[in-house]
């Protein structure tokens, strides 16, 4: 009789495929190669399911990429095959093979799949007993190096707040984070060098120091919010530096400011988290907090990886052929990238941030769902579609047509890592051809073929890429989305609270020029976070402007050339080659 787990059912609609999975005999039954026509079977299937259309359409010698497969597709493919053949697969193997026939090859060979070695083994595990110390990632250690001449610098702090309307429990709260603490290592890490070795020293579970401050003046709410007090509270919390050596590298202190609202103020070291690390934080609070006020212990199982086994495991992949075929990637993918500069003052240093400044703005409901109708149309992600907007704004801004454009990304294809709380996030370098002033869809389909292979190759450590950028990477663009957040919490209303969308401190930049963006219940909310030696803020003022401009002329014309999308009056621009553009409106060069 055939075990229930061993079918994996996909749904789409009314319509329902069951497919067993393949057995061999003589082999784990966690790792069962499959004949490489059922493989193939399955992914049309998958991908008919997916798509909405016919299976006899799809072409399995064709790329994937050209026939309409994005990033977020591409990782619920991965996750979906890990399921059926319970195997650790990963989102770069996937878009290596590039056709699903190459694909379905690929994954019948037991040498292919032996290779694909889960992030940590039982050699991890006896590691980890054994020591409470682990090298530090690729990531701590480029962080680290850019710590290094401001050490003490509030732009490596990550803070926000969460926001509590109703009748709140504080001792369950500070049980949950406490049981937080506990859980996830990260939480108990602090940093050590010696010998030119950074290492990751993990310290016993600690009780978490909680201050409660009473602000109540009996006002409403949101005046306290906005009080003196409660900003200097926060700005305080913002900025006060951590220890690396001593810890602890996560504060927390609770704000009263109405009989039923209070405020949860966080602030975490850059070396301990990133952007998925705080939607776990999140959602494992709340889930804490309501067992816990219920009288019932954790029913959480404890995390599968901790910070420490991806390290090790980064460190074995390095060495690894996946890792060589990446390192040969970015060299072809970057070679003759030119530099990019947008001001007289600007930079090509690879640290140009320090003291900057913020410009925000907000997209409204309507319009950021038209941005998604549009970014589906052409089978791309919504991040997809505003990073084109983006490098049109620069291309109209600097006159080139060869453009880099830095990501940050969650780096947590592999199913294991993805309640790890930790550093895991990388950053990816986008080349976008903005050449033969193509329309706006023509670019986007451009655009999302490109970074859906760039994102195909994430793993790979951003220091590695960057020896293939002499000039360095100066503009990002970081998209975060709260929407899946879930914070919910019986009784009770819970709001995230950040000064920036992606929970930096306001008032320094990281590079020269950031565009972040996070997608929460009332639309998009934006910022332009600049380095003050290189923009004055007056630019940047027009730089955001001339973004919200585009966005609303894009879904207006999208067919329209890229010339022909004129930017606001204010807009600063130049024409490719550096002469000046011949838009209508009045040219500003002052950036």
């Amino acid at each position: 009789m055939r075990d229930e787990k061993d079918v994996v059912k996909l749904r789409a609609d009314d319509r329902e495929v069951s497919w067993e999975r393949p057995s061999r005999p003589g082999l784990s039954a966690s790792r069962l190669p499959a004949h490489n026509v059922t493989i193939e079977g399955w992914v049309v299937e998958w991908l008919a399911l997916h798509w909405q259309m016919p299976a006899a359409s799809i072409d399995t010698r064709r790329p994937l990429v050209e026939q309409g497969l994005d990033s977020m597709g591409a990782m619920r493919l991965t996750y979906d095959l890990e399921q059926w053949l319970g195997l650790p697969l990963t989102l770069s193997f996937l878009w290596e093979q590039r056709t699903i026939e190459s694909l379905a090859r690929a994954l019948a060979s037991p040498d292919t799949l032996f290779c694909l070695s889960p992030v940590s083994d039982a050699g991890d595990a006896a590691e980890r007993l054994a020591s409470d110390t682990a090298p530090a990632s690729p990531g701590q250690r480029r962080l680290w190096r850019l710590m290094r001449p401001v050490p003490d610098s509030p732009r490596f702090h990550v803070h926000f707040g969460l926001r509590f309307d109703g009748p709140l429990d504080v001792d369950s709260l500070k049980l949950g984070l406490e049981e937080l603490v506990r859980r996830h290592e990260a939480l108990r890490t602090t940093f050590r060098e010696g010998d030119g070795a950074l290492t990751q020293v993990v310290s016993p579970a600690a009780r978490l120091e909680l201050p409660v401050v009473d602000l109540r003046g009996g006002g409403a709410p949101e005046e306290a919010l906005d009080s003196s007090s409660f900003r200097a509270m926060n700005d305080a919390q913002a900025r006060a530096p951590f220890d690396v050596a001593t810890g602890p590298l996560m504060r927390a202190a609770l704000v009263i400011l109405a009989e039923q609202t209070h405020v949860l103020l966080v602030t975490q070291h850059r070396l301990i988290t990133d952007g998925p690390s705080l939607g776990v934080f999140g959602r494992e609070l709340a889930s804490l907090y309501r067992v816990f006020q219920a009288g019932v212990p954790s029913p959480l199982a404890p995390p599968a990886r901790q910070p420490g086994d991806v390290a090790r495991w980064q460190h074995r992949w390095s060495t690894s052929d996946a890792a060589r075929q990446q390192r040969e990637y970015w060299r072809a993918r970057l070679e003759g990238a030119p530099p990019l500069s947008l001001t007289s003052r600007w930079t090509h240093e690879e640290d140009a941030g320090g003291q900057g400044g913020l410009v925000r703005f907000e997209v409204p409901v309507a319009l950021t769902a038209a941005w998604k109708s549009l970014a589906s149309t052409e089978g791309a992600t919504l991040f997809t579609a505003l990073s084109a907007v983006f490098a049109a704004l620069l291309r109209q801004v600097s006159g080139q047509e060869d453009v880099l454009v830095g990501t940050v990304v969650a780096n947590r294809g592999r199913r294991e890592l993805r309640d790890v709380v930790g550093l895991l996030s990388n950053t990816v370098a986008l080349r976008c051809d903005l050449t033969g002033n193509p329309s706006f869809r023509e670019l986007l389909r451009r655009h999302r073929l490109r970074t859906t292979e760039d994102l195909g190759h994430q793993e790979l450590p951003f220091d590695e890429v960057a020896a293939s950028l002499p000039h360095g990477l100066q503009v990002a663009c970081v998209f975060e989305s709260a929407t899946g957040v879930d914070l919910s919490i019986p009784g009770m209303s819970c709001t995230l609270l950040s000064d920036t969308p992606d929970a930096s401190v306001p008032g320094l930049a990281r590079q020269a020029l950031t565009l972040l963006l996070r997608e929460d219940l009332a639309g998009l909310r934006g910022a332009f976070e600049y380095a003050a030696a290189v923009f004055h803020h007056a630019e940047v003022e027009r730089l955001a402007r001339a973004f919200r401009h585009l966005l609303g002329r894009i879904v207006e014309a999208p067919d329209a050339r890229l010339d022909e999308l004129a930017l606001s009056d204010e807009a600063p621009r130049q024409a490719p080659g550096g002469g000046p553009a011949r838009t209508s409106g009045t040219a500003d060069s002052s950036a």
